[in-house]
């Protein structure tokens, strides 16, 4: 009786590995859990954890504004889960900076999900601050560990 015992948790134990290692299977999506959502802002894509919802009354679609003495556009989304909070924000320039606002940014230089940028940190939560031509792209979380999903 114990070889039999056994032998069944030895096959459902494979299972679950095979399962587990299929990447385009979504095993929260299978016991409930709903799908990560797709986000795109002035053409660049993020990942948002699906159990956070957006606020749609933090939403910035192409908002003009002055940036010390540059002018920008703004489009910004923001997501929350109760007690977690994700802030994306894109800054599109009307020159190419070549890469180089976010070395006046405060922070530690950090690669994040490949990227390379600066991360902050205060009492309001984390800052991961990136350039990507004239864009300048900031992720905010309370959570840390919130940050390289959204990247990726």
């Amino acid at each position: 009786m114990n070889k039999k015992i056994l032998f069944a948790l030895t096959i459902a134990i494979v299972a679950i590995a095979a399962v587990g290692t299929v990447s385009a299977f979504d095993l929260g999506s299978l016991f409930g859990a709903p799908a990560d959502q797709q986000v795109t802002l002035d053409g660049e894509k993020f990942t948002i954890p699906g159990t956070f919802k957006e606020n749609v009354n933090a939403s910035k679609n192409g908002t003009v504004s002055d940036y010390f003495v540059f002018n920008s556009t703004e489009y910004a989304k923001q997501f929350t889960n109760g007690t977690n909070f994700i802030n994306i924000t894109v800054y599109d320039f009307s020159s190419d900076f070549g890469g180089n606002l976010t070395d006046f940014k405060n922070g530690t230089v950090k690669e994040i999900s490949g990227v390379k940028g600066y991360l902050y940190h205060d009492d309001a939560g984390y800052s991961y601050t990136f350039d990507k031509g004239n864009k300048e792209i900031v992720i905010q979380s309370n959570d840390e560990k919130l940050i390289p999903p959204v990247i990726a």
